[in-house]
């Protein structure tokens, strides 16, 4: 039976919440000095104790030290999958969507008949529901956006992290597809995608 919209946000709230407890228990097993690499990586002003920063920047951050991971070593979002392997409930659903999560650049195409917004994803190629209230209050149709995404009872939620994007930029990392020969499941793997994406995000676009 299909879902009604009060359902879905009510859904969506309890996977919110899920989701930034998990993503708080990957943030306590990552090293301070790898967020701070990170960080140093995205461009951003750093002291010991990261309060040069605000909680939006630190966001991409802790999106880079929680979701990647140097060859041969595993991810902190993984650690914390093999920690909890016997969440209850919405917890095991979420945590399995974080960990299957993929980053790419979506487009939007229409509002979702009940909630959410109906995505282009304009490198992997298919059509996402994407729940999220941040993004769907702030990209209407027509929008590009990059964001890590993982699917969760049907439809797909963000792991919070959005960087919004232009037509020129969606059109260079085409061309780099197109002219380098890589796949794009590659590209999307590579922590520089990830980071490239970021400080777009952050509003320090390299290249």
């Amino acid at each position: 039976m299909a879902m009604t919209g009060d359902e879905i946000r009510d859904i969506y709230g309890r996977c919110a919440a899920a989701r930034q407890r998990l993503q708080e228990m990957a943030v306590r097993v990552t090293p301070r000095e790898k967020v701070l690499e990170q960080m140093k990586r995205l461009g951003l002003s750093m002291d010991a104790e990261m309060g040069q920063v605000s909680e939006e920047e630190l966001a991409y951050a802790f999106d880079l030290a929680i979701y990647t991971a140097p060859p041969g070593r595993s991810r902190a979002i993984d650690r914390v999958a093999r920690q909890h392997a016997r969440l209850p409930g919405e917890g095991a659903l979420v945590l399995n969507a974080l960990t299957h999560s993929w980053l790419s650049i979506f487009r939007v195409l229409d509002r979702h008949p009940e909630e959410g917004l109906i995505a282009e994803d304009a490198l992997l190629g298919g059509e996402v529901w994407l729940v999220d209230q941040n993004i769907a209050e702030t990209a209407p149709p027509g929008t590009i956006f990059a964001s890590r995404i993982g699917r969760v009872w049907g439809f797909c939620i963000s792991c919070g992290v959005v960087a919004t994007l232009d037509e020129d930029r969606l059109a260079g990392v085409r061309g780099v597809l197109e002219r380098g020969g890589v796949a794009a499941e590659e590209l999307v793997a590579d922590t520089r995608f990830a980071t490239m994406m970021w400080q777009d995000g952050l509003g320090f676009r390299i290249g």
